[in-house]
């Protein structure tokens, strides 16, 4: 059974990596999984740590995600690929306010935007991590995923606050290795191995956000879908070439759920991967509107014969063949359907 309304399964494509997971549970849209009761300051400093060491997992794995969706595919503002580039900015003075802190950085930005190209707005892409020291001060971390070269005593002019230090990753293989050091930095402790929890609750800081991000940075696509066990093979049977690691856990709220990653290296594998899913989920809205809940020999009979589909939206053979090429099921020379691919 296939129904749009409900889910219990997820994909994840983040980059080249692609995420299956699969639920015991079906959950509702637009309703919370039932989960333990927040906890207050007051009396609950045991809960409060544990609830900062989830969210410090939940972040270092979204910018570990935006890291893999962004790097080497957002061109300068002349149109021109740049190797992403980490930089460390510091404050010579004990600045301590992180309000004031992010002020200088995006004044920073926009003076080096104009350096670059002579324009009084900011136009580099970033992802930025904010981390504290035990004295007070404030310092930031950034990955720049569209920054040319500039000259680093320059660079320092422009930020005019403090120290720099850049760095630039020159091999492809060692981006993944990269974004895993930009992650270190949301950690239970800091650079200097010092108690984050104590300095965020010092500061007032913990519902902080860990990281924040330019306008414009591509984000991972989540699909949500409720499918069967015919359904959920063909995804493995799918992916089988690229698979990287499977692991099996389970909680009270989520029950058992079983992980499956992927590396796919091939863009275009990820393309129809990607369309494939979009187109899927459109019948699946399409269906739900005219409230027919179908099975999954019908889908494969859309994706492989579409008949009834296509001619209920009055769509011609020439235009199903056109979608079949469009999910890298058929070529554009070869309009003829295998219905092997989902067998």
């Amino acid at each position: 059974m296939i129904h749009s309304m409900s889910y219990n399964f997820e994909i994840k494509i983040a980059g080249k990596h692609v995420a299956l997971k699969r639920y015991s549970k079906e959950f509702q849209y637009n309703y919370a999984v039932d989960k333990a009761p927040a906890p207050t300051k007051k009396g609950g400093s045991k809960n409060l740590r544990e609830n900062f060491t989830r969210s410090i997992m939940r972040a270092r794995k979204r910018v570990f995600d935006i890291i893999a969706c962004n790097v080497d595919v957002i061109p300068d503002y002349h149109g021109q690929m740049q190797r992403p580039k980490f930089l460390t900015l510091t404050f010579k003075e004990n600045m301590q306010d992180l309000s004031l802190a992010n002020e200088q950085f995006t004044l920073f930005n926009k003076r080096l935007s104009y350096y670059l190209y002579g324009i009084k707005r900011n136009v580099l892409k970033y992802i930025c991590i904010p981390e504290f020291q035990k004295r007070g001060a404030v310092h930031f971390h950034i990955l720049y995923f569209n920054l040319p070269y500039v000259d680093f005593n320059k660079l320092g002019e422009i930020w005019g606050n403090g120290y720099i230090f850049i760095e630039g990753v020159q091999q492809k293989d060692e981006i993944e290795d990269f974004a895993k050091y930009v992650c270190k930095y949301i950690n239970k402790e800091n650079s200097k191995g010092e108690d984050n929890f104590d300095l965020y609750v010092e500061k007032d800081l913990l519902n902080q956000k860990r990281y924040f991000i330019s306008r414009g940075l591509r984000k991972p696509s989540v699909y949500k879908l409720n499918i069967d066990k015919e359904l959920y093979t063909a995804f493995l049977a799918m992916l089988k070439d690229f698979h990287a690691s499977n692991h099996e856990y389970s909680n009270e709220y989520v029950g058992n759920v079983e992980l499956n990653t992927y590396e796919v290296e091939e863009k275009k594998t990820v393309e129809n991967l990607n369309n494939a899913i979009n187109s899927m989920v459109q019948m699946m809205l399409d269906l739900y509107h005219t409230h027919v809940k179908i099975k999954w020999k019908h889908v494969k009979q859309r994706f492989m014969n579409a008949e009834h589909y296509f001619k209920s939206k009055e769509l011609s053979e020439k235009i199903f063949y056109k979608f079949m090429e469009r999910m890298g099921f058929i070529r554009a020379d070869d309009w003829e359907c295998d219905s092997a691919i989902f067998s």
